[in-house]
């Protein structure tokens, strides 16, 4: 228990630090900045979750790589270049979005978009997959949960 504390408080840390940075931020009409999209490794998911507890988990991989294993929890929109703008506008802002895609690009492209379209807390897995994998974490084979409107 008091290293999910300490974990938790690390990933806080991490959480507030990125904020701070203005690779993460973007400007709006009065000139302020605010942060929108954070970089975290996905190794750190449990911690995020814990943190988030109401965060939306997303994986934007291909729906071959959906069918090899996901994250338990994962809603799923396909990387499809032609279709995937309208469901990300569909998205709630009113909580955060974690993204996950196989190593890391494609979740870039994908929190790029939401942050395009005004969402407010987008966090990136950064390592994707492939990390959580070489991790030895565990995957899930079920369906895509519902993703809120």
């Amino acid at each position: 228990m008091k290293h999910l504390s300490i974990t938790t408080a690390l990933i806080c840390a991490i959480v507030l630090l990125s904020h701070c940075g203005s690779s993460t931020t973007a400007q709006t009409g009065n000139n302020t900045d605010h942060p929108q999209v954070s970089e975290i490794s996905i190794l750190h998911l449990d911690s995020l979750q814990a943190l988030y507890p109401n965060a939306l988990l997303l994986d934007v991989r291909s729906d071959e790589e959906w069918a090899q294993g996901h994250l338990e929890q994962a809603g799923y929109i396909s990387f499809d270049w032609d279709h995937r703008l309208e469901p990300l506008k569909q998205l709630p802002t009113d909580r955060p979005v974690m993204v996950y895609c196989e190593a890391g690009g494609r979740s870039g492209v994908i929190t790029e978009e939401l942050r395009i379209i005004g969402h407010p807390h987008i966090i990136d897995l950064i390592g994707g997959m492939e990390a959580w994998l070489e991790a030895g974490k565990p995957v899930a084979f079920d369906g895509p949960i519902a993703l809120p409107h």
